[in-house]
């Protein structure tokens, strides 16, 4: 432990002592929460996903002039067929006319005498566009664009481009955070955000163009989310915190819900990006709300602005609160902190390294379902709206049940287990899908894998902020972020695997993903009551002396006796630069 650290450690005690004169869970941080880490995040939710649902992919086959110019009775309908369309297996197994070809014949007379088809019958691409299934999506880019058969690879490319832009958004707006404030970067990102989706509706017909605005709203995708969560943390009490977090993901489920059913009802794709995406400009409108974070501006030496936030804090939260400048400077030092190296940082030494190298394989395993889950909802049979609405509604169940069995079981047991569970879940998606009849036990099948994959999720994270030492806490959760969407990006492939060639694919590469990850998680330390590493000394060490088996218990009463030691300590030197 370094010798500055104590000091560092009385003037995080001095600015609690600050937060709670002026009130650290008053009104300010109740409504500050609301506003913008549930319904904001429940509107930036919507925004992220709907270019993700409108370019699910309709049932289609080609069409033919015969079609367009006359009409057929339904008995007229399995003749038809026959003549136009040659016969293949589908991704389901079933043998049934092409989607995306035809017989090389001429149609002007097949309504009076309809051809019977021969091996020997020449088949083209279809030749006069295609016709598509409108019971679920009438208006969106593919059925405009034909973004099918031939172009089926373009909305697969636009999904693993948003998975990209995440990536980089998450590195450079992670960065610019802890830089020039959470607070300009979480503007930025609103703007950014619907400036991307809106005018991505007038670029359709150009397709780069649609994929570079798509790569514009996808870029602040998870600031958006952690500069508010930052912000709400860091002017709440410590037992606030937890709290905030699972406030964030309802806000983030209902939006996940939402989003969906306002298509369906809808069904035009263009006002539906307006509604889903314009809303988050609002969050411009709160100025005695959207403040920055006033611990981040004490750490970086601003101290007329960090009473300016104060104040705006006390005023709602109707405390008296009078410091100057000058005595927050006395109270709150800048600290000094302990020289690291960014990413580097978190490969120093072999211990550390194998945490890294565990954690981000993790990340990886939980982010390739998700992402495939997610995009495999609007492609499996039944309504794709309610498969999805589904998929995110039983993402709140899920983290409840995380961060009970996070505080029971432990983190690492529960991280292994789900992961686990999630593997055996996919087994019987492999025996049923081919079968007719079974899409709504597949359907409830895949729900079942999303709901283990986002108790990894929860377990997860608390795994992420609670192995790295205080200086690389938020440099190991981004970076896990980061390369686990870069992975991400290969899901929109694995789906188009499994809707090209067998539906069952996507679910085997699922199985052996979440198999791995269980293996990965099983090895990693256990959290849960532990103290947490302050320096990189501790983080090289901690969980070296763990038995494999061990399992958690809460810490003694000598242990908390030495907390309360510290904290007086803390409190002693809080008062020294007044005395």
């Amino acid at each position: 432990m370094t010798s500055d650290e104590p000091e560092d450690a009385g003037s995080d005690a001095a600015f609690d002592r600050i937060m709670e004169t002026i009130g650290n869970d008053g009104p300010f941080q109740r409504r500050y929460n609301i506003i913008f880490n549930v319904i904001a995040v429940l509107f930036f939710a919507m925004c992220v996903v709907n270019v993700l649902l409108i370019l699910a992919v309709p049932d289609h086959r080609c069409s033919i002039p015969a079609t367009v110019n006359n009409t057929h009775n339904e008995t007229q309908y399995q003749r038809w067929k026959e003549s136009v369309y040659p016969m293949e297996f589908n991704s389901r197994g079933d043998y049934v006319p092409s989607s995306c070809r035809m017989y090389n014949i001429s149609y002007d007379s097949v309504e009076e005498s309809p051809i019977v088809p021969t091996n020997d019958t020449a088949t083209v691409p279809c030749q006069y566009g295609y016709e598509y299934d409108r019971t679920y999506y009438d208006r969106t880019p593919i059925t405009e664009q034909d973004w099918v058969c031939e172009r089926e690879l373009y909305g697969t490319n636009v999904f693993a481009i948003v998975r990209v832009s995440e990536v980089c958004g998450t590195f450079i707006l992670g960065q610019l955070g802890d830089r020039i404030g959470r607070l300009p970067v979480y503007l930025f990102s609103i703007v950014t955000a619907a400036v991307g989706r809106v005018f991505a509706i007038f670029s359709a017909r150009h397709y780069w163009l649609f994929a570079v605005l798509a790569f514009i709203g996808s870029f602040s995708t998870n600031t958006s989310f952690q500069s508010p969560l930052i912000i709400a943390m860091e002017i709440s009490k410590d037992s606030n915190r937890a709290a905030l977090s699972l406030w964030q993901l309802v806000g983030w489920t209902a939006g996940v819900c939402l989003a969906p059913l306002i298509l369906w009802w809808m069904g035009d794709w263009s006002w539906f990006m307006i509604v889903t995406s314009l809303p988050c400009l609002l969050f411009y409108c709160f100025p005695r709300y959207a403040i920055e974070s006033p611990r981040w501006l004490v750490s970086q030496g601003r101290y007329g602005a960090c009473l300016t936030q104060l104040r705006k804090i006390a005023t709602v939260n109707g405390q008296p609160f009078e410091m100057s400048e000058d005595q927050l400077r006395l109270l709150v030092p800048r600290p000094e902190r302990e020289k690291t190296y960014g990413i580097a940082s978190l490969f120093s030494g072999w211990h550390m390294s194998k945490l890294t190298c565990l954690l981000l394989l993790s990340w990886i395993c939980n982010t390739i379902p998700t992402f495939t889950l997610f995009l495999l909802s609007l492609q499996m049979g039944g309504n794709p709206f309610l498969n999805n609405f589904w998929q995110g509604a039983v993402e709140l169940p899920a983290y409840l049940l995380g961060q009970l069995c996070c505080d029971r079981l432990g983190r690492r047991f529960t991280n292994s287990g789900a992961f686990l569970a999630a593997t055996i879940a996919c087994l019987p998606v492999l025996l049923l899908i081919h079968r007719p009849g079974t899409e709504l036990y597949v359907t409830m099948l895949a729900i079942v894998v999303k709901f283990f994959v986002c108790i990894t999720y929860f377990a997860l994270y608390l795994q992420s902020v609670e192995l790295y030492p205080t200086s690389l806490r938020q440099t190991g959760t981004s970076f896990g972020i980061i390369v686990s969407n870069v992975f991400g990006a290969v899901g929109p492939y694995i789906v188009y695997l499994g809707t090209s060639r067998d539906l069952r694919l996507p679910f085997v590469a699922m199985g052996l993903i979440t198999l791995v990850g269980a293996l990965s998680a099983i090895f990693l330390p256990e959290t849960l009551h532990q103290k947490l590493p302050e320096t990189m000394d501790e983080g090289r060490q901690f969980g070296r002396d763990q038995r494999f088996w061990s399992v958690p218990k809460r810490p003694a009463a000598a242990a908390s006796d030495r907390t309360l030691e510290t904290e007086l300590h803390e409190l002693q030197k809080l008062h020294k630069p007044t005395s």
